[in-house]
């Protein structure tokens, strides 16, 4: 089982703030503004969505962006796209998050701030 304190700063890319009540609020970002995703995020949000399902304190999960866009940009950064170990890797994490999204036994709801060119399975 997950607590709050032990993950609610481990990810870069997402703010997550939790009310007494226990609703809690994800907002994916990059440096403060929108998202720009890339394969650190890609790895990254495994392990979020993995914690925030685990932790049985979560009541509600509010899922947003920041800036002017949910997540509409994205850098090759992190991401191996010339190695078969390369590829294994993307579709094991995509089919994990999606997974461990799944796994969230809590109403999640998608609160799109702007634009939702890539990965907008994580809104539905």
């Amino acid at each position: 089982m997950s607590r709050f304190d032990t993950y609610k700063n481990a990810f870069p890319n997402a703010r997550l703030t939790r009310s007494p009540s226990g609703v809690l609020e994800i907002a994916f970002h990059t440096d403060g503004g929108k998202l720009v995703f890339n394969g650190h995020t890609h790895e990254q949000f495994v392990d979020l969505f993995h914690q925030v399902g685990s932790d049985a304190d979560n009541r509600v999960v509010i899922l947003t962006g920041s800036g002017d866009a949910f997540m509409d940009a994205i850098n090759p950064e992190g991401f191996d796209f010339f190695s078969p170990r390369g590829y294994d890797k993307i579709l094991r994490e995509g089919k994990k998050v999606l997974m461990n999204i799944l796994d969230i036994e809590v109403p999640m709801i998608t609160a799109l701030n702007g634009p939702v060119l890539l990965h907008s399975e994580y809104g539905s």
